[in-house]
């Protein structure tokens, strides 16, 4: 039997969004530990950081490349590796991290059009 390759971050295009959302849920707990030891302001980077690693295979469909669901998923990547820089650069903030979901929410949607799906606003969003 074959063993199964395994990527340390993931490899796939909405297997990979779908990664990088998963980690939505412990931005509460990020703040509450870094505001503990007096550092708030370093919660969201540092969520970016560990986050985005998912980013790091992400692939892109040749059929999207040069499509608005392309350019905006290369928008994504692109920003969210940005926040992820080292300390002494630009600190992310709960803005960008708001910025980064209604991108993500806008791409799923986009998905969805081309799929032949017509999606309808969650009223518990």
């Amino acid at each position: 039997m074959r063993k199964k390759e395994k990527s340390e971050f993931g490899q796939g295009f909405i297997y990979n969004l779908i990664l990088f959302a998963k980690h939505w849920g412990s931005i509460g707990a990020d703040i509450k530990f870094w505001k503990q030891i007096g550092n708030e302001e370093r919660a969201y980077s540092m969520w970016f950081y560990g986050a985005s690693d998912h980013f790091f295979d992400f692939k892109i469909p040749s059929c999207y490349k040069k499509t608005e669901i392309g350019r905006l998923a290369r928008k994504l990547q692109d920003e969210c590796l940005r926040l992820r820089l080292p300390i002494g650069m630009k600190k992310a903030t709960e803005k960008d991290f708001n910025n980064i979901f209604n991108m993500l929410e806008k791409l799923a949607i986009l998905i969805d059009k081309k799929l032949g799906i017509n999606d309808l606003e969650a009223e518990w969003n």
